[in-house]
């Protein structure tokens, strides 16, 4: 902890829990659309274009930032978990 310069375990805590938060959030979001919506398209090697976590990602930025635009999904719902 003290290489970090964090000495409140209390915020670093909070912070990690954020951050585990948003992952999840963005990683749902990220299968949903893959299964649901629009698939990832599969490259040569195998793998798909991008990770579901950039995926999820992306398309909560783009709604966020974009609040006029009509959205297929409402990215809330992932967040309360019913």
């Amino acid at each position: 902890m003290e290489n970090t310069h964090l000495s409140d375990i209390d915020r670093v805590d909070k912070l990690f829990a954020m951050v585990i938060t948003a992952f999840t959030w963005a990683y749902i979001v990220g299968i949903y659309v893959h299964e649901n919506l629009k698939q990832l398209k599969i490259k040569k090697h195998g793998r798909r274009e991008k990770s579901l976590f950039k995926y999820g990602l992306g398309i909560i930025a783009d709604i966020l930032l974009n609040p006029q635009k009509q959205h297929k999904i409402e990215i809330f719902h992932f967040l309360s978990c019913t």
